[in-house]
């Protein structure tokens, strides 16, 4: 049985955790730069975590009910959670959420506040959703619940993991939270944006910046980069489509089906896919070294695409882009 989490999050690991957790490997820490939902996070053993995603939202309201759990805990049941079920409520606090010039007198407690009014709009909301427009406004719709759950039991579980671990939180993108915490003795796990399945599956992510093939190309430098200079193996969680396959070939697939739930109308099955970085037994390394014993490690991959994913990954700074 899985963990609950604090945050409703469609999309999140919880489901699948039984299918994710044989190919991940053992090892001292585990680094997240999508942390989402926490899920991995709630239902792995690893002695020490690295908890990254890019919504400033998110990472704020995890630091928040980590140090302050308590306070967190009564001012959020008896602020928005004993009477906030109303459209009004939601409508105005949304407001508020989105518009972060506090007065004075509310500036010391701005991190505080924005954090209670996540939790409020994530559990009021439509589904659980967390979408931002062009302009970085959350923009979600009220949910009408009849009566919207209070995740206590779940907000002190998530806090004592985050004692007893040590978990270290980081607003940033992925490329400055891998290179930046990648070494010896850790495992990176990564559930990037899918890539949609058609066209008209196509999703608004939760944060304003996009993140489209050229990002998941990146990501798998960026990951081949960490285990040729650190030794960190990776793991991803991908979408089942021909375009993912293609992008993350250096990896080894597996295919499994899940059922998806962000329309309430709605609960078709979808192939997903968990991969595992392929390790050249000749040369020891990812993604296609410079040795013979890498083409049949990389599959039908040509020469070309193991030198720009192998040797080209050692090129790339810490903004992502190609020297």
């Amino acid at each position: 049985m899985t963990t609950t989490l604090p945050l409703k999050w469609p999309g999140g690991k919880s489901r699948v955790m039984p299918d994710l957790l044989p190919h991940l490997p053992k090892s001292d820490c585990l680094i997240e730069p999508f942390v989402g939902g926490a899920s991995v996070f709630m239902n792995t053993d690893y002695r020490r975590y690295v908890l990254g995603d890019i919504n400033p939202h998110l990472i704020n309201f995890y630091r928040v009910i980590a140090s302050d759990t308590e306070n967190f805990i009564s001012t959020a049941r008896s602020a928005l959670f004993r009477d906030g079920n109303n459209e009004e409520t939601y409508y105005s606090t949304r407001s508020m959420f989105n518009d972060p010039r506090p007065a004075a007198w509310a500036l010391p407690t701005w991190d505080f506040t924005q954090a209670l009014r996540f939790l409020y709009l994530n559990r009021h909301g439509y589904n659980g959703m967390v979408r931002y427009n062009q302009q970085g406004e959350f923009n979600v719709p009220y949910g009408r619940y009849k009566a919207p759950y209070f995740p206590e039991r779940e907000i002190r579980l998530f806090a004592e993991k985050v004692r007893d671990t040590r978990a270290i939180f980081i607003c940033a993108d992925f490329r400055t939270t891998i290179l930046t915490h990648a070494a010896e003795g850790a495992t990176i796990y990564c559930d990037p944006p899918y890539l949609p399945a058609s066209d008209t599956a196509n999703f608004s992510s939760y944060h304003t910046a996009g993140f489209g093939a050229e990002q998941h190309r990146n990501l798998v430098k960026t990951l081949v980069k960490a285990f040729n200079e650190h030794g960190v193996t990776s793991v991803f969680s991908g979408s089942g489509t021909p375009e993912t396959r293609q992008i993350y070939h250096p990896f080894r697939m597996h295919e499994i089906t899940v059922q998806r739930s962000v329309s309430a109308k709605s609960r078709d099955t979808a192939n997903e896919l968990i991969g595992r970085l392929k390790l050249c037994e000749g040369c020891n390394s990812a993604g296609g070294g410079m040795c013979p014993d890498c083409g049949p490690v990389m599959g039908n991959a040509t020469y070309r695409a193991m030198v720009e994913i192998g040797s080209l990954a050692h090129d790339i700074d810490y903004t992502g882009v190609c020297k």
